[in-house]
């Protein structure tokens, strides 16, 4: 969900300004006022045409020294639709609130989101209504240069929507790359029976052995932080099209084994576009919780027991598309695009156990091993050569667990 991500971002700044908005006409002028924003609360939910099982987050801002998001637990959650229908809420193991049925955003309905807290409290959203269908036509990406001359890979989406009223879009994305460890060797260390002998001096056993595990190919993924909204009420025709979703510079390593992003496209109604957009307006970052940004933005969700209570967050009823694709850097060779560098620096040291004191590397190699989990990449009968983890044991990073979703 956007405002985890977002509010999981270390924050700087205790003190926002609200900023009183009228989400039905964007033109009006708004107030400031500044306010308390510590423990406020925090509502998300964004459900869809898709049958599945739809979520809901309440969260609270959290302490400026904390990086734990903290979850509103043992609330009574529900959503009623405008044909009668009630959808209730349940709380999983990670904190989120998933509907107890699947269901779906059915066009032409209104969805009204309700919430009761442990300690009482009410909140309720207005009631909302599903936006048009629009679906992705194409994604694809291109090897450019822009106009600062920065060289890369530029995601783009197409959307076709002449026979559709969807004029406002969100997007997000979920990127998985492959990570290929480039000092991976298939043999482990191991740095047994630390002892000093009669002199005082470190010694140890070094046992090589076969890795049990397969250690060298790992996956990735990311999800996208911010904002990305596009309208085409100023355009011509109702379509998007080279909309640029994700650049990747020519020097990113995410694109040097495989890569793949799935981007999906949700149809916002007018309110809700206004809001997303208000947000990022005010934070360069998209973060509602950004010191950089002058304001906070309320969005449709109201306090029952309190009116006087400021709620962050937004209930939306969106349609929604997804679209994967992809790629490595060898497809854009014919574009001038060469291997960027690994993700990560490869730190290699050469160490030499059997030198005798105080000449030897020793201390440094069982620290190395024990303590920084370096890796074995080779021994030339006078010194060992080591390698941080990151480069040599790409579980340290990544999951060898390959996606379901995977293509070679």
């Amino acid at each position: 969900m956007i405002f985890i991500r977002l509010m999981k971002m270390k924050q700087t700044h205790i003190v926002l300004f609200l900023i009183s908005i009228s989400l039905f006409n964007c033109k009006e002028p708004f107030e400031v006022e500044s306010i308390d924003f510590l423990n406020a609360f925090v509502v998300e939910s964004t459900i869809t045409n898709e049958l599945k099982q739809q979520e809901v987050s309440l969260t609270k801002t959290y302490a400026l020294d904390s990086q734990t998001l903290e979850y509103e637990n043992n609330a009574d959650i529900w959503i009623e639709d405008s044909s009668g229908n009630n959808y209730s809420f349940s709380q999983n193991a990670e904190g989120i609130y998933l509907s107890n049925q699947e269901f779906q955003a059915i066009e032409n309905r209104t969805y009204q989101l309700f919430i009761t807290t442990q300690d009482g409290k009410q909140y309720s959203s207005t009631q909302v209504e599903s936006t048009p269908i629009s679906q992705i036509t194409d994604l694809y990406a291109e090897f450019i240069t822009k106009s600062n001359g920065e060289k890369g890979i530029q995601v783009f989406v197409d959307s076709d929507n002449e026979n559709s009223e969807a004029q406002y879009f969100r997007y997000d994305y979920e990127e998985t790359y492959m990570v290929v460890a480039p000092e991976w060797t298939p043999t482990d260390i191991k740095l047994e029976n630390p002892r000093n002998d009669e002199l005082g001096r470190l010694e140890f056993d070094i046992i090589l052995s076969q890795r049990l595990e397969q250690e060298r190919i790992c996956y990735k993924t990311d999800l996208s932080i911010g904002i990305n909204q596009t309208s085409t009420t100023d355009l011509e025709q109702n379509n998007i099209e080279r909309y640029p979703i994700r650049f990747l510079n020519e020097d990113n390593g995410l694109s040097r084994d495989r890569y793949s992003i799935l981007v999906t496209q949700y149809v916002q109604g007018l309110e809700a576009y206004t809001f997303y957009k208000m947000i990022n307006d005010l934070g360069s970052s998209g973060n509602i919780l950004s010191p950089s940004q002058p304001g906070f933005v309320s969005g449709n969700i109201k306090s029952f027991s309190n009116e006087s209570e400021k709620v962050i967050g937004y209930f939306d009823v969106s349609t929604v598309d997804s679209k994967r694709i992809y790629f490595d850097y060898e497809d854009f060779i014919d574009s001038g695009m060469v291997q960027p560098p690994y993700l990560y620096t490869c730190n290699i040291v050469e160490l030499n156990y059997n030198k005798p004191f105080p000449f030897n590397d020793r201390i440094p190699m069982y620290s190395s091993v024990v303590n920084f989990d370096y890796n074995y990449v080779n021994y030339n009968g006078l010194n060992y050569t080591l390698v941080n983890p990151e480069c040599g044991d790409c579980t340290s990073v990544a999951s060898n667990i390959k996606p379901d979703f995977w293509e070679d």
